[in-house]
């Protein structure tokens, strides 16, 4: 066997159930034998990069199933209001920002609907806050926008039924009018993410949407030899453009497509589309109306049968098709639309919130990937307060049904979502193993029933996410011949106090046998 190009000893391989192997050799950029650290010391050459791992696990890298990558990117630069619990935390960091910022406009995201009486902000406080210069402040889960008067002024739009709340499509129209950046902007922007991402463990990411025009970025970046992720881009599926125009846009798909067959760091195959909103906002989709006074079921992107004929016709020619469903009607609509179609695509639901008992197991039935980010899961105040009073106790007893699902038969990939959540996987294990807070509430966990095995999260992080991108014969575990895409971690998980998962670290992240992140 050849020398090998990289080496990491002294740890744990991640393989629960088996006997462990403590060591790791890349041969470039996949993997060349998996062994003790007797097994791999003969490999090691003078030019060999030695990786100590002292004790901790060698994890494959974790493959982000759903993310927003450039647009996570893009907000490193912007206020950041996440994990703002109250109104006057908001106000205090828009008014230090306001004073230190000098941009034309003031750009933010992150708030808590749990944050103001209500549940929505108000055009007044904006304005109040920001008199100056127009403001633009996505909500956390980037489907409710809050501008002051100035932005409105700008856009030429008068203020609506809410004064200076924008919700889904009306905010996505919004958003022309917003301060564009330049391709070096976006350049720069995300190699700040890989960044991130690498000192997460995190080799994958599958871009959720808009993936069509971000494709020359990526291409920019590897001709540059800066890509350092391997990233999977999600093309748009969008309603009301009649199924000729969709079939014409699957062509022009088709083409990009082309020319990133079988690319193993640029990819796509796959095509998004919205069947609902969120629950917060009330535009998720629903069976029912909401509780409370206000009532309504939320707001359908789709005429009816109008997503079951875009799926279907996409899939016929060859795509895997990913709809976001939160509510439990969208969630059925996307069951219902993948029913006619091949189940060899792996056609996957996005977020699936909140579903209908009788769909749990459909997605063990129709082959379909249950696609879900974790740490939406969170029990913080948002939940408690927004969320789940908008459901009523019986629908929010069915709350990220994880467990469940995988019981019935239903593969799991896991993601984060970012930017509506931080990029933090072993928070994300943690709220999958635990249903509890980073501070442990409450005791026992939210909803235990849904709580799932250690190995079983890691696996939807891993493996499982490599199968929702047809990739599992590539990514997603440690054995020879695979990608060389490896996480080190400063702990053996397998020994470590569960409610303590999110406190570990990366110590090294490899990807394609290149060392992308050292602590």
């Amino acid at each position: 066997m050849r020398t090998a190009s990289l080496a990491i000893l002294g740890g744990v391989v991640w393989a629960p159930g088996a006997a462990h192997a403590t060591a790791v050799a890349v041969d470039g950029g996949m993997i060349s034998a998996v062994g003790a650290d007797a097994d791999i010391r003969p490999l090691i050459g003078t030019d060999t990069r030695v990786i100590e791992a002292r004790g901790g696990t060698i994890l494959p890298g974790f493959n982000d199933a759903h993310i927003h990558f450039l647009m996570g990117s893009r907000g490193l630069a912007h206020l950041d209001l996440f994990g703002a619990e109250t109104q006057e935390e908001i106000e205090r960091r828009i008014r230090e920002f306001n004073a230190s910022n000098s941009a034309p406009w003031l750009l933010a995201r992150g708030w808590f609907y749990s944050a103001f009486p209500g549940g929505m902000p108000t055009i007044e406080l904006l304005d109040r806050l920001v008199p100056d210069r127009p403001a633009y402040l996505e909500s956390f889960d980037t489907h409710t926008a809050w501008v002051n008067s100035r932005a409105l002024e700008a856009a030429g739009l008068a203020p609506g039924a809410e004064p200076g709340i924008l919700k889904e499509h009306v905010m996505d129209d919004f958003e022309k009018h917003l301060p564009a950046p330049s391709t070096q902007e976006d350049l720069e922007s995300l190699r700040a993410g890989i960044r991130i991402a690498a000192a997460r463990g995190v080799a994958s990411v599958q871009e959720a949407s808009r993936g069509l025009k971000q494709m020359p970025l990526y291409e920019a970046l590897r001709e540059r030899d800066e890509l350092t992720m391997r990233v999977r881009l999600a093309f748009d599926m969008l309603p009301g453009i009649g199924i000729d125009a969709w079939a014409r846009a699957l062509d022009m798909y088709e083409e990009a497509a082309r020319t990133h067959k079988g690319d193993r760091w640029i990819s796509t195959g796959i095509v998004k589309a919205f069947a609902d909103g969120v629950v917060e906002s009330r535009t998720a989709l629903l069976l029912e109306p909401y509780a409370g006074a206000a009532g309504g079921i939320g707001q359908s992107r789709w005429e009816p049968g109008e997503l079951a004929a875009a799926a279907q016709a996409a899939s016929a020619r060859g795509w895997q098709v990913e709809i976001h469903a939160i509510g439990d009607r969208a969630i059925r609509d996307a069951l219902n639309a993948f029913e006619a179609c091949d189940p060899a695509r792996r056609h996957r639901v996005e977020h699936i919130e909140a579903p209908a008992a009788t769909d749990i197991a459909r997605f063990g039935q129709l082959g379909v990937i249950a696609s879900m980010q974790p740490q939406h899961a969170e029990p913080i105040k948002n939940l408690h307060e927004i969320w789940a009073p908008n459901l009523g106790p019986e629908r929010a007893a069915r709350g990220w049904p994880w467990a469940s699902i995988a019981r019935s038969g239903g593969r799991l990939a896991f993601g984060s979502d970012w930017p509506v959540v931080p990029i933090d996987p072993f928070l994300s294990l943690h709220v999958a193993i635990n249903r509890q807070t980073g501070a442990g509430e409450p005791p026992g966990g939210w909803l235990p029933d849904q709580r799932l095995t250690l190995p079983q999260a890691v696996e939807a992080w891993t493996a499982g996410s490599a199968y929702a991108e047809h990739a599992e014969h590539i990514k997603g575990r440690l054995r020879q011949g695979m990608l060389a895409d490896i996480a080190v971690l400063d702990r053996n998980l397998e020994k470590t106090v569960q409610q303590e998962i999110a406190q570990t670290k990366v110590e090294a992240t490899v990807v394609g046998g290149r060392l992308v992140f050292e602590r």
